[in-house]
């Protein structure tokens, strides 16, 4: 990639010790669609990346070959999903549209913002019917054949199934770290291959979220 940009490494030690309880979280969690007027920061996109979908651990053996822990379950262990950022406003980080990497944790700048990437957020904001287009819309792109040759005729059933164990994982992390965090239901597939550059039948998208500071009422 031509541009990387390294993200901050949270310190979990602390996390561990500050963080709201589960019960708290579960009990907190709800969409939030607007955002705040202050952006969302480097710090809390790289902390909420960490705790979410960074590599943990890679391994492999004769049996099953390479694979990786991380810390959401998916079938088969097969993480399919990526993680692409249309990013609209972040303290420290320029607009764009980036893919995130889970084994170095860091994000690969792959279009500086154009009409592709705004039509990225605008149709997010129609889907959220908020007053303005989201700081961050992550949107979590399946490759297929990571599922599809153990688990042929499921796999598509499955990868929707991993989609939602990951969005129940960002919604807790988003509310414990006090951030508005909405899944979407809603999501135009061709045109993230469009501005992704991927193969549609290898790589495209299977669900959207959006994320970025509290609404000014809510803090």
């Amino acid at each position: 990639w031509p541009v990387t940009i390294p993200l901050p490494r949270p310190d979990m030690e602390r996390i561990r010790r500050t963080d709201p309880s589960l019960t708290d979280v579960i009990e907190a969690r709800t969409s939030l669609r607007s955002h705040g007027t202050k952006a969302i920061t480097l710090e809390q996109i790289g902390e909420f990346l960490y705790r979410v979908a960074r590599v943990k651990e890679h391994n492999s053996t004769e049996e099953t070959g390479a694979f990786t822990t991380r810390p959401y379950p998916s079938a088969g262990a097969s993480y399919e999903i990526e993680c692409y950022l249309t990013i609209n406003q972040c303290e420290g980080l320029m607009p764009g549209f980036y893919w995130y990497d889970p084994m170095q944790h860091e994000l690969a700048l792959i279009h500086e913002m154009n009409k592709d990437t705004v039509r990225l957020l605008t149709d997010a904001q129609q889907s959220t019917g908020a007053a303005d287009p989201p700081q961050v819309l992550i949107t979590l792109a399946a490759r297929f054949q990571r599922v599809a040759w153990k688990y042929q005729g499921i796999a598509y059933s499955l990868i929707l199934k991993n989609v939602g164990v990951m969005f129940a994982t960002m919604y807790l992390v988003a509310t414990a770290m006090n951030l508005a965090a909405c899944a979407l239901g809603s999501g135009d597939a061709d045109h993230f291959t469009h501005v992704a550059g991927t193969n549609y039948l290898e790589e495209t998208s299977v669900g959207e979220f959006t994320l970025g500071s509290l609404p000014d009422d809510a803090l």
